[in-house]
């Protein structure tokens, strides 16, 4: 007996021993690495394990593990930051540990994917000289290869705009650039073209908004107030950005629309390239001295006095942005200077006296922009308008020289305007490449209700202005002038 006692209790022992033996701590992962891509995302992976464990980082900060502790099995989630840049691939390593066991879990997020061809983007820049922002390109980090073209260099580079400086483009052509783009390792990724305009506002972006050419009646009288200069335009920006109206000219055509009662005319050569204009005058500016807000406006008085004040029936224009004054007149038809307003610069006109719009319609008007650094004297001396224009009438013919008219280009027009009266139409002074159509306040010629009354161009239901180059769709009629 005394024997079986002893051998018991060594068993006992023995058991003890295998069970610890059993129970020592192990952690086992189901993914030796985990692959991301430059997005980022989550992935998971699972552990076997019988004891408490917890997750050890090796302290990067792109990506995250949750849970990072628990007991037994369990599936754990890895969540990659998106928008990783960098040319090459980055690489963790995260430790699962349980007792004297570990795991070890390899993470790599791949460096982006390289397009097989670069992309491709445009933006056209105005001609000013000028600091200009465009987006970087997003996905990579990158570095400029090569900026081709004279005219423009680098300012600056981060990781949402690359700032460009331009030079004034003083040609009479638009110049292009071409921005290289590549990843830090030399890998192309992007190709930007960048075409600077040989002027500052393009062709619809500023628009001739209103014409008031009626002038008015003074009250208890016969007499009209238009020939002393109660009329005016109003030049407005379409665009959403701030636009510079230095050196646009404003231009008068040679022209006019009509025929006599009897049908008699002047009849000029077609010009289907050009203007044929008679009187210019220009916006002073050195560049980006007559700024125009998005969406505002400009005024070009006649003649800037209040109107109202002085005859109670006509418009204030003595806050106008600019006047036409000709420092020429006389007693009978006095040119007055308002000093607070600024003067347009006169190139050319056709009046002895002073500048006027024709109170029944007839005449037609544009506002363009000429190349960098033409004055009244080169344009006279190259644009000439050099041809004969022809009269025919029962059975009599005479021809004349063109004088003292001059050839705009289209290629120059921002906005022109058709005026016509109905009665006695006879050609559009301007073509159809520039405006298809025409407008007035009649359709009768000396309509006696035609004073006080202007043409403005339509607003969609957004309040956008209308402009389809067809003054008959884009004008309404018989409005009081906005400045009254």
């Amino acid at each position: 007996m005394k024997k079986v006692l002893f051998i018991l209790p060594l068993a006992i022992l023995m058991m003890a021993s295998c069970k610890k033996e059993d129970q020592a701590a192990y952690v086992n992962a189901d993914k030796e690495i985990l692959e991301f891509s430059a997005e980022g995302g989550n992935e998971s992976i699972k552990l076997s394990s019988n004891a408490l464990w917890n997750i050890e980082t090796d302290g990067q900060q792109w990506y995250s593990v949750s849970p990072v502790s628990g007991n037994g099995n369990a599936e754990i989630t890895i969540t990659v930051e998106g928008g990783y840049t960098e040319a090459v691939s980055r690489l963790a390593q995260i430790t699962i540990k349980a007792g004297d066991a570990s795991a070890i879990v390899s993470l790599l997020q791949n460096r982006p994917e390289v397009p097989d061809t670069p992309g491709e983007r445009a933006f056209r820049v105005r001609a000013y000289e000028q600091d200009y922002s465009l987006p970087a390109p997003k996905g990579y980090t990158y570095k400029v290869a090569s900026l081709e073209g004279e005219g423009a260099s680098v300012v600056s580079t981060d990781a949402s705009n690359i700032v460009l400086h331009f030079d004034r483009n003083t040609s009479a052509e638009d110049r292009e650039f071409k921005l290289n783009l590549t990843t830090t390792d030399d890998i192309a990724i992007e190709t930007v073209t960048l075409t600077q305009s040989w002027r500052s506002i393009e062709p619809g972006e500023l628009v001739i908004d209103e014409i008031f050419f009626t002038g008015v009646l003074i009250p208890d009288s016969d007499n009209s107030d238009s020939r002393y200069g109660d009329q005016y335009f109003k030049l407005t920006n379409t665009t959403d950005e701030t636009l510079y109206a230095d050196g646009v000219l404003i231009a008068i055509s040679e022209t006019d629309s009509q025929v006599t009662s009897a049908g008699a005319r002047w009849a000029y050569p077609d010009e289907p390239d050009s203007l044929g204009v008679n009187t210019l005058y220009s916006i002073p500016g050195e560049g980006k001295d007559v700024a125009i807000e998005a969406g505002k406006s400009i005024v070009l008085a006649i003649n800037a006095q209040n109107f109202k004040s002085e005859n109670g029936a006509g418009c204030d224009l003595s806050k106008a942005d600019f006047e036409f004054y000709d420092y020429t007149g006389n007693d009978d038809y006095p040119d007055i200077d308002n000093p607070d307003v600024k003067n347009l610069e006169t190139w050319f006109k056709s009046s002895w006296t002073f500048t006027t719009l024709h109170d029944r319609g007839y005449e037609s008007y544009a506002i363009a922009v000429a190349p960098y650094g033409m004055k009244a004297n080169t344009f006279t001396k190259d644009y000439a308008w050099i041809g004969k224009r022809v009269f025919d009438f029962n059975g009599y013919h005479m021809e004349q020289d063109i004088e003292n008219a001059y050839l705009i280009p289209n290629s120059w027009v921002l906005d022109a305007v058709n005026c016509a009266v109905e009665e006695n139409l006879s050609t559009l002074a301007f073509n159809a490449s520039v405006d298809a159509g025409y407008t007035n306040v009649s359709s009768i010629d000396r309509d006696p209700e035609r004073y006080g009354k202007s043409v403005i161009r339509k607003r969609d239901a957004e309040g956008k202005i209308l402009d389809t180059n067809n003054s008959t769709n884009d004008f309404e009629v018989n409005l009081n002038p906005t400045m009254k």
